[in-house]
C-alpha cells in the first residue's frame, strides 16, 4: 500500500498532463464559481430597479385611481345638482299653472264645502312639493320682497306703507318667490309732504 502510496505521487510529478488537468479542472470551478458570483451581484442590482420601478408604477396609478374617483364624485355631485334644480324648475311650471285653480277654490271655499275639500287636497300635494303660502295680513308694513303693490290707499287708521288689502295671495316654492302677494298699500306720506308744501307756499 505504501509503495502504491509513492509511486502514484511519483507518477503524478513525472506527469504533466495529469497535473494540468487538475490545474484545468481547478480553474473551471474557480472560473464557474466566479461567474456565479458576478451573475448573483447583477442579479442583485437587477432586482432593486425593479423593485423601484413596481413601487413607481403602483404609486403612479394609485393617484391615477385617486384623481379618477375625485372626478367622479365631482360628476356625481354636478348631476345630482343639475337633476335637482331641473326638478325643481318643472315644479315650478306645473305649480304655477295650477295657482289659478287653487286660487278660484279659494274664492268658492265660503259657498261650498266641497269645493273647501278640494282646494284643502289640491294645497296639501303642492306643499308636500314646496309651495308654501307667504304670510300677508292687513296693517303690517309692505315688503318689496315678497310684495307687489297694485293699489294705493289713504286711510288715517292705518299707518303709512302697510298693507291696506289682500288682493291676491303668493306663494313661495322651496323658499323662493313663485308669486308675490298682490295687495293695496296705505300711503300717507305723500300726503303729508304735499300739506306740508301748501303751509310753506302760503306762508
Amino acid at each position: 500500500m505504501a509503495e502504491k502510496g509513492i509511486d502514484e505521487k511519483v507518477e503524478e510529478k513525472t506527469n504533466p498532463q495529469k497535473e494540468n488537468q487538475k490545474q484545468e479542472t481547478v480553474s473551471e470551478e474557480e472560473s464557474t464559481q466566479n461567474q456565479k458570483g458576478i451573475k448573483g451581484i447583477f442579479a442583485k442590482q437587477k432586482e432593486v430597479p425593479k423593485k423601484e420601478l413596481g413601487e413607481e408604477k403602483v404609486k403612479a396609478l394609485t393617484d391615477t385611481l385617486q384623481r379618477l374617483q375625485a372626478e367622479f364624485e365631482n360628476y356625481q355631485k354636478r348631476n345630482a345638482k343639475q337633476n335637482e334644480a331641473f326638478k325643481e324648475y318643472a315644479n315650478a311650471k306645473l305649480v304655477e299653472e295650477l295657482l289659478p285653480v287653487l286660487d278660484a277654490l279659494e274664492a268658492g271655499m265660503s259657498h261650498s264645502k266641497d269645493l273647501a275639500i278640494v282646494h284643502e287636497q289640491l294645497f296639501g300635494i303642492l306643499k308636500k312639493n314646496g309651495l308654501v303660502k307667504i304670510s300677508v295680513q292687513n296693517g303690517k308694513e309692505f315688503n318689496h320682497d315678497t310684495m307687489e303693490c297694485l293699489m294705493q290707499e289713504k286711510n288715517r287708521g292705518c299707518e303709512d306703507n302697510t298693507i291696506a288689502q289682500v288682493l291676491l295671495n303668493g306663494y313661495l316654492l322651496n323658499k323662493k318667490v313663485l308669486r308675490a302677494a298682490k295687495v293695496s298699500v296705505n300711503v300717507l306720506e305723500k300726503e303729508k309732504n304735499v300739506a306740508e308744501e301748501n303751509k310753506e307756499e302760503k306762508k
